[in-house]
Parts: structure tokens; C-alpha cells; sequence
């Protein structure tokens, strides 16, 4: 199997990974934003669909960069572009939370490639 082919199995791997890790995980991201930014609904619990984007956003951040292969940055730049349009267009005036919750993902993400580098450099 050529690199290539190697490459777009494993992201897409991890792009299926992060699809169901987002979920089963939304509504716990939707508490969370509930919990700093109230956005309460007298009539619909959207807690679940708010979730979705910062869920999505997270893992993919976390994933890609922690297990992405070759251009997994431009994987996480495509992929993002979604979650980004749903934020602008439903919740600019808070863009600042999923921007933190991408930085966490990102920094989780990295610490865990270093660590992961640690390890196989030992064995």
C-alpha cells in the first residue's frame, strides 16, 4: 500500500473517530458551554445541538493533532470549515468560546504526541 493510501485510511479513521466521539459527547460540551455562557431555552433543551460544533471541534483538533498522518493540518483546516460557518452564522457574539475549546484541543493534542514520541523513542 502506497504512503498516500496509508495517509487518507488513518485520517479517515480518525475522522469517523471523531464523528462518533462527537456524538455521544455533545450534550456534555452543551452543560459545559451552558455553564460559562447561559443560553437557555424556555421552551426547546437545545443543549445537545449546541454541543455539536464544540464537540466537533475538539476532538478533531485533539485527534488530528495527536494520531493524524501526512497533512493532517490541512485535513483540520478542511474540516473545520463547517463547524466555523455554524459558529459564525448561529453564535458570533461568543466565537471566543470555541476557540478556546479548539487551543484545549490543540494543547491536549500536542502533549499527547509528545508523549506518544517519548514512548516509542524508548522501545
Amino acid at each position: 500500500m502506497s504512503d498516500d493510501l496509508k495517509s487518507l485510511v488513518k485520517n479517515s479513521s480518525i475522522l469517523i473517530v471523531v464523528l462518533i466521539l462527537t456524538y455521544f459527547l455533545s450534550y456534555n460540551f452543551g452543560v459545559l458551554y451552558n455553564k460559562f455562557i447561559y443560553s437557555g431555552s424556555t421552551f426547546v433543551d437545545l443543549t445537545g445541538v449546541v454541543g455539536i460544533p464544540l464537540s466537533y471541534i475538539f476532538f478533531l483538533i485533539l485527534l488530528f493533532i495527536a494520531f493524524g498522518g501526512r497533512k493532517k493540518y490541512w485535513w483540520i483546516g478542511v474540516l473545520l470549515i463547517p463547524a466555523i460557518v455554524f459558529e459564525v452564522y448561529f453564535d458570533f457574539s461568543h466565537l471566543y468560546f470555541p476557540i478556546v475549546v479548539g487551543f484545549a484541543g490543540w494543547f491536549l493534542g500536542f502533549s499527547l504526541r509528545k508523549i506518544i514520541n517519548r514512548v516509542q523513542s524508548f522501545q
